[in-house]
């Protein structure tokens, strides 16, 4: 409700108002209305005032009638000053109780009057002011929530759906899992993967520095680069030397990216891959063994003239290829331990062979166990195993 004038006043004798209006209108206030007790329910349903005064000779006047206005939502906040003479302690505190918001009690001079007055007005801009910015702050932070969103479910569009991964299952013999968690709205996390041909695919994990929306950004800088017909797909070494040419004229200084690059040759038993300092791939053999695969390089994005090697393990069927980001590792339990990598291949290795057939699962289920779930940076773990041979010919 609004409209209404930014005082209203009510007495018993709206003739008798006069001092009032004048000490209000030196204090800048012109617009002032007067009724008496029969027009207060009126003029209130018509505009709500930024201030009443209340002349305690009204009809009717006294804390039930200061308590009935409280009740109506939209006078809760209002200022309500009680002017008049009030006999006794008690009879200004159950005043006060009702929801007076303050009472001027005569005698009260002029100067007083008018700085007492002055106060509340002051107070009521300085509220209406607030509110106005909580208002703004409130729509702003909204309308920021619902951007945050919007980009975080773009972003986990770039990663591969469940018919793209059911599609690489069928086709190449192999149970593909991952997980993917930030450690805010937006991640510096991408990983991907997609066919070469009948016998090869290729996977990739990529971490870039930092989190929330510039690391956002980075991952969709690299997903475009990734979509290039150009890439040598099925060379790891050259596509992150061809990826960190192109990422050192993209990236903002001081940013830059850990990423490995595999090929998977389901023909042949083997995995292909180039690092450009990421985490070293674990493969667990299907005696329970596991080998950890070298890895070397510089990170994406800081020498233009920077060169990767291709990396080779033996992956044939039964085994299972584990690739995640540092944060797996460089997380701190409960009693602020860093977990390492060593508690890394050692959660590999206790899997054992009871491991249900998709076990990232389990594996996650028994790192939280040590670690906490807030982690300080984005998550991603991949879990490749090969279960059989592909099925010829495409999808």
């Amino acid at each position: 409700m609004s409209g209404g004038p930014p005082v209203l006043i009510g007495h018993p004798r709206p003739h008798a108002a006069g001092p009032l209006r004048d000490v209000l209108g030196r204090l800048g206030v012109c617009d002032v209305a007067v009724v008496d007790g029969g027009g207060l329910a009126g003029a209130l349903a018509a505009g709500l005032p930024q201030m009443l005064l209340l002349h305690a000779g009204l009809p009717g006047f006294g804390p039930q009638l200061m308590a009935e206005l409280r009740t109506e939502a939209h006078l809760r906040d209002l200022p309500i000053l009680a002017l008049g003479r009030f006999p006794g302690g008690r009879a200004r505190a159950e005043l006060l109780r009702a929801g007076a918001t303050d009472l001027l009690a005569r005698p009260l001079t002029l100067a007083e009057l008018s700085a007492r007055l002055s106060l509340h007005l002051e107070n009521r801009r300085l509220d209406r002011s607030l509110q106005e910015v909580i208002r703004s702050l409130r729509n702003h932070h909204s309308d920021a929530v619902q951007r945050m969103a919007l980009a975080r479910d773009m972003q986990l569009d770039l990663l591969p759906d469940a018919t793209l991964c059911r599609s690489l299952e069928r086709r190449y013999g192999i149970a593909l899992d991952s997980h993917f968690e930030s450690s805010s709205e937006l991640g510096g996390d991408l990983w991907g993967a997609r066919p070469i041909d009948d016998r090869r695919f290729a996977l990739f994990l990529c971490d870039f520095t930092g989190h929330g929306v510039a690391a956002a950004l980075n991952t969709f800088r690299l997903h475009a680069l990734l979509a290039r017909s150009d890439l040598p797909a099925d060379d790891p070494a050259e596509t992150l030397r061809v990826l960190n040419g192109l990422l050192v004229g993209l990236l903002p200084e001081t940013q830059f990216a850990a990423m490995i690059y595999a090929v998977v040759d389901v023909a042949a038993d083997r995995l292909v891959y180039a690092t450009a300092a990421a985490p070293k791939p674990l493969v667990r053999r299907p005696d329970g063994g596991l080998d950890v695969g070298p890895s070397c390089g510089l990170p994406l994005g800081v020498a233009a003239e920077a060169r990767y090697r291709n990396q080779c393990l033996d992956f044939p069927p039964g085994s299972a290829l584990v690739l995640f980001s540092d944060a797996l590792y460089e997380a701190r339990g409960w009693d602020g331990r860093m977990f390492g990598y060593g508690g890394v291949t050692e959660l590999v290795r206790g899997l054992g062979d009871d491991a249900p057939d998709r076990p990232l699962r389990c594996l996650l289920d028994r790192y939280f166990t040590a670690m906490p779930r807030l982690l300080a940076d984005d998550l991603t773990v991949l879990w490749v195993s090969r279960t059989g041979r592909p099925t010829p010919g495409p999808d």
